[in-house]
């Protein structure tokens, strides 16, 4: 039985292992600590397991084994623990070492109770900070009084060994990194708040290559324990991080630096060649399209040449490419069809902040809907100002078919503050949207002008994933493996509609937009 596929099965199990060791334990800690345990033993005597199929009879007898010897150790450990603290009970604990009058360990013990798990630290500040007798402390975190000497006796031990370690802070202490959560899906996006956080970011990035217990995160990056337990916490509960025992692992793809580079390097061709593509068919048919008779047909030849890059790589990747190969979205914990993945940022790929984009449509009741491929060019995205705003998108549909009797003084201050932003156009005829709009017909002629062009751009984009599949198959964790068909498609968005458009902003065909004609990146279609 290979590594891969033995991690394959544990992953598989770890949920109903973690509920034997709970229902044999007498607190969560333990059941994580035997759980661990039973796994260690698993991946050291992996060789003797033949095949998947006498895995769960091997697991079993692995983790009843461990057990027994679990319990034995614990009864002798026990023994001698209880009689430690019984012998120094009376004492209340103190200890000149920890907490006498000499100054020469403070650092040491500062150091370690910054690394201190929540269950002891509480009882260590109010005993020892803020000077509260047992009694207090017992009701204040609502245990026995004898659980409090408990801890309070475990806390020093933890915190004498700790002392003696020679402990090292991680890159990221130093080093910390960046990362964009990005989101493709069929609805809200609720990771937006993770990506303003640069501990939760390093925190995925810290536990990406490498499962670590909290006390080993908080090492890596630098942050004191008491300062990350939430953000482990909500991690896991929004699942981009998942639990194995004590340790913490990522599960989210990320696109880290050194896989942005190995693409950069080998994907040159392909990316210069969809942008010759575009270059040649939208100057060859130039004149077909604008004759095709859509409001904004005169448009700038500046806004044309955004216009129709933006339309035939949507139609290229997003509609031949996504369903020829069948992209199935999982589900989140909130019930949203999506992927979530994160993208490490660095200098290597400024262009990112100028040329990313954002794909989105909305309609209204009768089928009319605006369509964004959105890049930032004019210094903000126009869809952001659409995204879950109905009204906004009534207004704007409204106003495109000329229907703006009904309107109410609301309807007139949200048109308004488009004329305001440049998205609506207002004179003496009327409202006008500054944008094309393209009725059904219309837009079906728009396809079928570049539809060869689209379908030899859909071929690229595919090689040029297959090559990423390949890349990103040596960059990412054993469990995240089978992840590298669906990311290296969204990877496309990048290598396939960003990195093109860069190197036609670099060639001068697209410049950058000054207001000085339609919005080059929406447009209109009305049922």
């Amino acid at each position: 039985m290979d590594k891969q596929e033995l991690d394959s099965e544990i992953e598989k199990i770890a949920k109903l292992l973690l509920s034997y060791c709970t229902a044999r334990t007498s607190n969560h800690f333990e059941a994580e600590d035997l759980a661990q345990d039973i796994i260690v033993e698993i991946y050291k005597s992996a060789d003797n397991i033949r095949n998947v199929d006498a895995f769960y009879g091997f697991m079993w007898a692995v983790a009843s084994n461990v057990y027994k010897q679990w319990c034995r150790n614990k009864s002798k450990n026990k023994e001698y623990e209880w009689n430690d603290f019984l012998l120094e009970e009376s004492a209340l604990l103190e200890d000149p070492v920890l907490f006498g009058e000499d100054d020469s360990n403070l650092y040491l013990l500062r150091r370690e109770l910054t690394l201190l798990t929540e269950k002891y630290r509480r009882a260590v500040i109010l005993y020892y900070i803020e000077n509260k007798s047992c009694s207090e402390i017992s009701k204040h975190l609502s245990i026995s009084e004898s659980m409090v000497k408990y801890l309070l006796f475990k806390s020093r031990q933890i915190l004498k060994e700790g002392m003696s370690m020679e402990r090292n802070y991680g890159q990221q202490s130093y080093d910390p990194k960046s990362l964009s959560l990005m989101f493709w899906g069929n609805g809200a996006n609720h990771y937006n708040h993770l990506s303003d956080s640069k501990i939760s970011q390093n925190i995925l990035f810290a536990c990406y290559n490498d499962k670590l217990t909290a006390e080993q995160i908080s090492l890596e990056i630098g942050v004191s324990l008491p300062y990350i337990e939430d953000k482990l916490d909500e991690l896991c509960e929004y699942e981009l991080l998942k639990k194995d025992g004590n340790r913490y692992y990522t599960n989210i793809v990320i696109f880290t630096r050194d896989f942005e580079n190995e693409v950069n390097a080998k994907t040159v061709e392909p990316r210069e060649k969809i942008a010759d593509l575009l270059t040649k068919s939208i100057t060859k048919h130039e004149a077909e399209v604008r004759n095709i008779g859509f409001y904004g047909a005169g448009m700038s030849n500046n806004s044309f040449a955004w216009q129709m890059v933006g339309f035939v790589l949507y139609d290229a990747v997003i509609e031949i490419l996504q369903n020829r190969i069948r992209v199935i979205y999982p589900k989140d914990r909130f019930g949203t069809e999506c992927f979530v993945w994160g993208t490490e940022n660095s200098e290597h790929n400024s262009w990112r902040s100028k040329f990313g984009f954002g794909i989105s449509n909305v309609s209204n009741s009768a089928g009319d809907y605006v369509q964004f491929m959105d890049f930032p060019i004019n210094g903000e995205m126009v869809h952001h100002y659409c995204f879950n705003r109905q009204n906004v998108a009534n207004v704007f549909l409204d106003i495109a078919k000329r229907n703006t009797e009904h309107f109410s003084e609301n309807d007139k201050a949200i048109a308004a503050d488009m004329v305001r932003k440049g998205y609506i156009i207002s004179n003496k005829d009327g409202l006008f949207v500054n944008a094309p709009i393209f009725t059904k017909e219309q837009h079906q002629k728009l396809k079928d002008v570049f539809a060869e062009t689209a379908i030899t751009i859909a071929d690229e984009a595919e090689t040029l994933m297959e090559a990423v599949i390949k890349i990103l198959k040596n960059h990412v964790p054993v469990h995240l493996k089978k992840l590298a068909k669906d990311m290296a498609y969204l990877r496309l968005f990048e290598d396939a509609i960003s990195a093109p458009v860069a190197i036609l902003y670099d060639r001068k065909y697209l410049l950058p937009y000054n207001g000085d004609g339609s919005l080059p990146t929406t447009y209109v279609i009305l049922k």
